[in-house]
């Protein structure tokens, strides 16, 4: 089964129904081929989009219950922190950026290679990982 991380705006697509993304997140989210993996990064992330974009509390927690259910969530490390740091000396990431390095690192951490996300720019440079086609 291959390992997938997920990055948050997959998520997000997935719950927004009229974004143009949405069809291509959700079918993802759905392939039972792939054992999806994301963070409490991207959680956290999820939460303040809902919160800014004013979803509702409830269709936010139905749908953090289904993320829950279905994706391995993985926490930080002193290990993946070691990582981090090695990657802010080699990228040197400038505001956002640090967070998908923080990302990495935690893949890094959990021998993942491969990252579905809809912003692909984010990623492409960083040479540890893959971008995952979808």
């Amino acid at each position: 089964m291959n390992k997938v991380f997920i990055d948050t705006n997959i998520l997000i697509y997935t719950l927004d129904e009229s974004s143009e993304f949405h069809k291509r997140a959700d079918t993802l989210l759905r392939d039972a081929s792939l054992n999806l993996l994301t963070c409490t990064k991207n959680i956290s992330e999820y939460f303040a989009v809902c919160s800014k974009l004013k979803v509702d509390k409830k269709k936010c927690f139905g749908f953090y219950q289904d993320i829950k259910n279905n994706i391995e969530i993985l926490y930080p490390t002193p290990g993946s922190l070691e990582r981090f740091e090695h990657l802010l000396e080699k990228y040197d990431p400038k505001g956002n950026q640090v967070f998908d390095m923080e990302m990495v690192s935690i893949m890094l951490e959990n021998s993942l290679e491969d990252i579905a996300t809809i912003n692909k720019k984010d990623f492409e440079h960083i040479s540890e990982i893959r971008l995952f086609d979808f």
